[in-house]
């Protein structure tokens, strides 16, 4: 019983951050939300040239930041019958110039849509994809490790998402380009210029026993870059993962691969990640993530180089009330490069701390 009290605590404290109903009337509703969010950060990295035993030391000093503040509204309106229509515009700041990180105001998603319970829902405008749900193993609040391979965003999407069945999410999008000339046509970026995309994925969660649930996941995603010559450049990506709750305990664990083929240089990277988290009490929540990656990079056939890593991260976490958050988490990060013969050219290790606090509305 007391576990059961527990489990519907925590359900009660993660939902209760509720937005501000600015206009509600005749079947519109329009909601303001928003958070303050800011990090006291230290981060420090050194790299290892093995070939010259030479070493080199960045370490930052402590910094207060932004960590992803933000502000929108959501509108939805009810149609006829069991159609709706609804929209999303949410601000953030994007300052690299001033070392809060505050500033720079921009439109972080701005989409609209029509929707039904019954046939689901169809989504335009710049937004996340499918590829964003599909990672079960992301336990952290800013320190991410688990960078999923997939796409997860785009500037312009068209996206579809079919919820007809309890506890299943079929997804599915597509991608436009997002740099086009005066003419019209895609312009070329060295750092790569999407052309199209698109992804699919799926996500099904159910109940296994009282206290017991699961959820399973996988998705694919691919994109096509424009090129400055006679070739073509495209990368794939694939997850599948899955989470399992008894009791306060979640386990979960994700596998990645992507492959980015650009003319005749091929790089392809294989990545576990695994999670744990384990609710102490329905304020206070403790929790880490594991990854392994191992990537290899070949030329016309050819291996040239191949890179493996591992990257740690641990935190905890606390609800001081049902709108205001804290946490602290660190991280590690090991990388280590090798020639095509596996001998080893390069070590990178890269640390950081810190204290966040969230205000929500």
């Amino acid at each position: 019983m007391k576990k059961t009290l527990l489990a519907l605590s925590v359900a009660a404290f993660a939902t209760s951050a509720s937005a501000i109903t600015i206009y509600e009337n005749e079947g519109s509703k329009v909601d303001f939300d928003g958070s303050i969010r800011v990090l006291l950060d230290n981060s420090g990295s050194k790299t290892k040239n093995h070939a010259t035993g030479n070493s080199s030391t960045s370490r930052h000093h402590t910094n207060l930041k932004n960590d992803g503040s933000r502000f929108g509204v959501r509108m939805k309106h009810d149609l006829a019958e069991d159609f709706f229509a609804f929209g999303r515009l949410e601000f953030r700041f994007n300052s690299k110039d001033s070392t809060d990180e505050f500033g720079d105001l921009y439109a972080h998603r701005a989409y609209v849509g029509l929707g039904s319970k019954q046939y689901g829902e169809v989504s335009f405008g710049r937004q996340v994809t499918i590829g964003d749900d599909i990672a079960q193993t992301g336990f952290d609040n800013t320190y991410g490790i688990l960078k999923t391979p997939l796409t997860d965003a785009g500037k312009s999407v068209i996206r579809y998402d079919y919820k007809g069945i309890e506890g299943l999410q079929v997804g599915a999008d597509y991608r436009f380009a997002e740099k086009r000339d005066g003419k019209g046509e895609v312009v070329y970026d060295e750092d790569g210029s999407l052309k199209s995309g698109y992804g699919v994925g799926a996500v099904y969660g159910f109940d296994l026993a009282p206290n017991r649930s699961a959820k399973v996941a996988a998705g694919y995603t691919r994109d096509n870059y424009k090129t400055d010559g006679n070739y073509s450049h495209h990368r794939d990506a694939a997850m599948a993962g899955g989470k399992y709750t008894v009791d306060n305990l979640t386990l979960a664990a994700d596998y990645g691969f992507e492959s980015d083929r650009d003319g005749a240089t091929k790089s392809t990277t294989h990545g576990i990640h695994t999670g744990v988290k384990y609710q102490v009490t329905p304020a206070i929540a403790t929790y880490g993530n594991y990854v392994y990656f191992r990537g290899t990079e070949k030329t016309a056939g050819q291996k040239t180089g191949k890179e493996r890593g591992h990257r740690v991260m641990l935190g905890t976490e606390y609800q001081v009330h049902k709108n205001v958050f804290t946490f602290v988490e660190g991280r590690h990060q090991v990388t280590k490069s090798y020639t095509a013969s596996g001998v080893k050219t390069e070590t990178t290790k890269d640390n950081s701390v810190g204290i966040g606090l969230r205000v929500f509305w």
